[in-house]
């Protein structure tokens, strides 16, 4: 854009006409513009709103369009502090006795005779740590290894099949302790040595960590059992009075479907500690996700609505009220909701007999006592209402899914928006070369005529001059 100060030669504000010829030309395309960008922006964010709200909604089918879901079983332990209880679908629903007669325990060993300190050296040789009838893995101790160094070997053996190493520093000295890392009888640990002095069950060097876990008993091993919880010991319950163990406290497939956890034995007593457990079909949470699910719905229908209803008092319709495809997914919505499902019970095929009814304005209600009722009484019928890809929150999934996916309806029409935004920009840009162009124009006729009437202004001013000399002169011969 040339930058000329025009209008000083005539002396006329051409340079005020010439900002307020632009400024006519550019407010009606700019307001033009500015309204279309007001609309696409507003728009793209009323659908990005409606998109979160739609994405809400599908997330509550979740549960509810799994036919699974259905068989949902509630396990509850009569005592949390003796044992805990998961249960999966495949579980039976009924009532059992559950006796906890011992934890699992880890085997842990110690040295017989304690070091002077962790300084002290061991003997030399190799030291075969593993399992009873299990793996093991072999150390080799050089004459210079003291406590420390063998425990840091321990521990840090590529091959370590499942022990760690420590060292117990107390008034009588330094013990080397040795611990499976996993409870249960298959754990029970074993120590074999090789000396360099020919004699591996001894009382000196290496033959001090000899361990036969075989006979944990036997008074020539160089280590011994802790004490007696530091057995290497299978968990026992009984279910029912039939006895049942596990390595861990961890109990899966002793009843289909249950994982129950023993977290108290007898300690002793001769009487075991025994509690229920219950499992029953999960009705509240089917209860739960129903409520859920018509919550999500009618703030579904609460958002579509402020966007695409006509507001009487206003005589305005809301932003998306015009979108052929918005009123599409509400339509379609609806129909499902109030929709007869094929291959579900006569006795509970659609919603209404469920409890949730359909209000004037496209809302629904849930009428709790229904619900339970039919919870109650009529339960095995529910997945097939529901759920699976024929029932109601199937179905609603599937419809849902094809307007949020990566390439659905939303993000087909956010490109859409998107698009007539960057047109938008566009359109700007052109307009500033045009209103470029016309200044330019302008200014070079304003020019034109600037000097012209500059040399007007001029021409006037000498015939001016001239007239008033030529008066003077008449008046002096006159005179």
């Amino acid at each position: 854009m040339a930058i000329t100060s025009i209008g000083i030669g005539s002396g006329i504000d051409l340079e005020g006409l010439v900002t307020d010829l632009i400024a006519a030309e550019r407010e009606p395309q700019e307001l033009r513009l500015n309204l279309k960008e007001t609309l696409a922006t507003a728009s793209i964010s009323a659908l990005g709103s409606l998109k979160g709200t739609v994405s809400a909604f599908q997330a509550s089918l979740e549960n509810l369009k799994n036919s699974d879901f259905y068989g949902g079983r509630t396990a509850t332990s009569g005592d949390s502090a003796l044992f805990t209880v998961t249960a999966d679908t495949t579980a039976t629903v009924g009532s059992y006795s559950i006796e906890v007669n011992k934890l699992a325990g880890a085997n842990k060993v110690a040295t017989n005779a304690a070091f002077t300190n962790p300084n002290a050296t061991v003997g030399e040789g190799s030291v075969t740590l593993g399992f009873v009838g299990g793996n093991s893995f072999d150390i080799a101790v050089a004459a210079t290894d003291n406590l420390t160094a063998l425990r840091d070997a321990i521990n840090n053996a590529a091959d370590n099949v499942g022990v760690t190493a420590s060292l117990i520093t107390a008034t009588t000295g330094t013990e080397l302790v040795i611990t499976a890392n996993d409870t249960g009888t298959a754990n029970q640990l074993t120590i074999s040595v090789t000396d360099t002095d020919a004699q591996n069950q001894d009382s000196n060097g290496l033959s001090r960590l000899f361990y036969d876990g075989s006979d944990p008993d036997n008074t020539i091993n160089g280590l011994n059992q802790i004490q007696q919880i530091n057995a290497a010991e299978d968990a026992r319950i009984y279910v029912d009075g039939f006895a049942a163990t596990s390595s861990t406290n961890e109990f899966s497939g002793v009843l289909q479907g249950l994982t129950i956890t023993a977290l108290a034995d007898d300690g002793g007593a001769l009487v075991l500690p025994s509690a229920n457990l219950v499992v029953n079909i999960d009705k509240a949470s089917v209860k739960s996700e129903i409520q859920t699910f018509v919550g999500s719905y009618n703030e579904l229908l609460t958002v579509l609505s402020s966007l695409t209803d006509y507001d009487q008092a206003t005589g305005t319709r809301g932003l998306l009220g015009s979108d052929s495809t918005i009123n599409t997914l509400e339509n379609q919505i609806r129909r499902i909701i109030t929709d007869t499902v094929d291959g579900a019970d006569s006795s509970l095929d659609n919603l209404a007999i469920l409890g949730i009814s359909t209000n004037r304005n496209g809302s629904v209600a849930l009428d709790s006592e229904t619900l339970d009722s039919t919870i109650n009484n009529n339960f095995d019928n529910i997945g097939a209402l529901m759920g699976g890809d024929n029932g109601i929150t199937g179905r609603l999934d599937i419809l849902l899914e094809s307007f949020l996916a990566f390439d659905g309806l939303f993000a087909i029409k956010e490109d859409t928006i998107n698009t007539q935004l960057s047109e938008i920009e566009q359109q700007r840009s052109s307009l500033e070369l045009r209103l470029t162009a016309i200044e330019e124009r302008f200014r070079s006729q304003f020019s034109t005529l600037d000097i012209l009437v500059q040399q007007l202004n001029t021409t006037g001013d000498f015939l001016t001059q001239q007239l008033d000399a030529a008066a003077r002169i008449v008046n002096r011969d006159n005179s």
